[in-house]
C-alpha cells in the first residue's frame, strides 16, 4: 500500500492492504463495531441499517425505513443511539430486542425542530454530544438559524454548545475526555475545544487543530482517536491521520472518497472504513479508542 504524504504512518499499518468487507450499496456510513463480533453501518440513500454478522457472510438489513439514519454510537444501558438526517431527530433502539422499537431521543430544541443530526459520539458522564447540519432539511423549513453542536445530558437536557460552524459533521473526543474534535465539512478544517468537567465547552478557546488540502472536492467528514490521541479523519483522497500535536503522519488511501470509520475487535486494532458504496477494514499495530459504552 503506497501511503500519501507519510511522514510516519506506515510504521503504525500492520496490514499492507485494505480488505473489503461488503459492497454495492448506495451510500455507506456510521459504521459500528458491536461485541458480537458484528458490524453495524447505514445505507443512507438507501435509508437501511445493515449488521455484517461475525466473520463475514451475507449481509443483513438491520433496520429499514432509517430516516437516514447516519451517526450511530452506543448508550450506557446497551442501546444504539442513531442520528437521523432526513427523520431531522435523534433515536435510539436495542439492538437485542426481538422486535426492536425505536424511540426519540430529541426532536426540538427550544421548541424548534432540529435541522438535520448528522454524527454523535457518548461522554463517560452518559451524555451525547451530536452535530446539526442543515444537509436533511429545506431552508425554507428550518427553525434553527446555525449549524452547531448540541450536548444531551443523561438526564434530557438538550443544550447547543456551539453554533459557528458551516457544515458540522463527525465528532470525537480525545481519550482522557479534555479535548472534542469537530470536523467542519464546508471550511475543510477539524476545530478542537476544551471540555470542563461538566461536560460544557470553552468555546473561547476553541482552535483549528487541522486544515485540509485533498486538491479534489471532499471536507472531513467522520472523525475517530486512537487510544495515543491520534487523530484519523475521512477526507477525499483516503484516511489523515494526525499526531495530538496537529502533525500529518499521512493519508491511509482508499478506493473511494470515504464518509465515517470506526475500531473494531476485541483489541480495537482494526479500523472499519464506509467509502461511497463499499466497506474496508485495516489492521493497525497499536489500538484504537472505542466508544467508551459498550453492550455487555
Amino acid at each position: 500500500m503506497d501511503i500519501l504524504r507519510d511522514a510516519g504512518l506506515s510504521d503504525l499499518i500492520r496490514d499492507d492492504r485494505l480488505e473489503t468487507l461488503a459492497d454495492g450499496f448506495e451510500f455507506t456510513e456510521g459504521p459500528l463495531w458491536h461485541p458480537d463480533g458484528s458490524i453495524f453501518f447505514q445505507d443512507i440513500k438507501a435509508e437501511k441499517t445493515h449488521r455484517l454478522p461475525p466473520g463475514g457472510g451475507p449481509v443483513e438489513v438491520f433496520r429499514d425505513r432509517t430516516g437516514a439514519a447516519n451517526g450511530q454510537t452506543f448508550l450506557p444501558d446497551g442501546r444504539v443511539v442513531f442520528c437521523e438526517q432526513n427523520g431531522r431527530k435523534v433515536s435510539r433502539m436495542d439492538p437485542t430486542a426481538r422486535d426492536p422499537v425505536v424511540e426519540t431521543v430529541a426532536v426540538d430544541w427550544d421548541g424548534k425542530r432540529l435541522n438535520s443530526p448528522n454524527d454523535v459520539v457518548a461522554r463517560s458522564d452518559g451524555s451525547i454530544y451530536f452535530t446539526d447540519p442543515p444537509y436533511g432539511v429545506k431552508p425554507e423549513d428550518r427553525a434553527i438559524d446555525f449549524q452547531g453542536v448540541f450536548r444531551l445530558t443523561k438526564g434530557g437536557d438538550l443544550t447547543p454548545l456551539l453554533r459557528d460552524f458551516e457544515k458540522p459533521n463527525g465528532l470525537a473526543f480525545s481519550p482522557d475526555e479534555t479535548t472534542l474534535y469537530v470536523c467542519d465539512t464546508g471550511r475543510y478544517h477539524v476545530r478542537a475545544f476544551p471540555v470542563r468537567d461538566d461536560g460544557s465547552l470553552d468555546d473561547s478557546a476553541g482552535r483549528i487543530f487541522a486544515v485540509h488540502d485533498p486538491g479534489v472536492p471532499g471536507g472531513p467528514d467522520g472523525i475517530k482517536v486512537d487510544h495515543a490521541g491520534r487523530v484519523f479523519v475521512a477526507v477525499a483522497l483516503g484516511i489523515w491521520v494526525y499526531e495530538p500535536d496537529g502533525r500529518l503522519l499521512g493519508i491511509l488511501p482508499t478506493p473511494k472518497r470515504p464518509s465515517n470509520l470506526a475500531w473494531a475487535d476485541v483489541d480495537a486494532r482494526r479500523l472499519v472504513i464506509t467509502a461511497v458504496d463499499a466497506v474496508h477494514a485495516i489492521r493497525f499495530k497499536g489500538p484504537g479508542l472505542p466508544p467508551v459504552f459498550q453492550p455487555g
